[in-house]
């Protein structure tokens, strides 16, 4: 056997060894990149769900303070009828109690009309017309107007006019006079035909 034979096959056990530990070595060093970087890439992503919870907390935060800061006012509408569930019948009730209860005109008729979806441009001028979408049209939680149509006969314009502040006064429900004539002249006084809008904006869960 060669010297160059023998000595390989000396140094061939050695070198297996420093193969191994290369290759171990290289191993490590790639697994901890890789490891690195998944944890990197996990900080990351951990960073950004914080930011995002954080930001739906601050705007929840935001939502509780106004809430908080308009909760007096949201009560006296909904005491007032404005929100909530629209108090048709006890509209009509009324009417004729504060009638019966000044003892004007000689007879009430009255109809009340079906809810009518409220268009923005009425919205956003208390003078405009009447709104033109239909009955048919309405929305869960869309804001809403009521007409109530009513002719009372045998009254004066005083006589209207007392009826009307003692009906203000009295219902459960925000309104204005969208439109009243009187004419026609009786023995007893004049004929009124008037219109009666009442504003109602329903609870949404309840909408639903």
């Amino acid at each position: 056997m060669s010297p160059e034979r023998m000595l390989f096959e000396r140094s061939r056990g050695p070198l297996n060894l420093l193969g191994a530990a290369i290759f171990l070595a290289l191993t490590l060093v790639f697994g901890s990149i890789y490891l690195r970087d998944s944890l990197k890439a996990r900080v990351l992503q951990n960073q950004e769900v914080h930011a995002a919870q954080k930001a739906t907390l601050e705007t929840k935060h935001r939502d509780l303070q106004n809430v908080m800061a308009h909760i007096e006012q949201f009560r006296a509408l909904k005491k007032q009828g404005l929100i909530g569930r629209a108090d048709r019948e006890g509209w009509v009730e009324q009417l004729v109690a504060s009638r019966e209860r000044l003892g004007i005109g000689n007879a009430l008729v009255y109809n009340l009309k079906p809810a009518q979806a409220i268009l923005d441009s009425t919205v956003a001028d208390p003078n405009a017309s009447a709104p033109t979408a239909s009955a048919t049209s309405l929305e869960p939680g869309a804001p809403q107007s009521h007409d109530l149509d009513f002719e009372i006969s045998g009254v004066h314009e005083g006589e209207l006019i007392a009826f009307l502040d003692s009906f203000r006064d009295q219902v459960r429900g925000r309104f204005r006079v969208q439109s009243c004539r009187l004419g026609r002249p009786t023995p007893d006084g004049l004929v009124a035909v008037c219109t009666l809008r009442f504003f109602n904006l329903p609870d949404q869960e309840k909408a639903k």
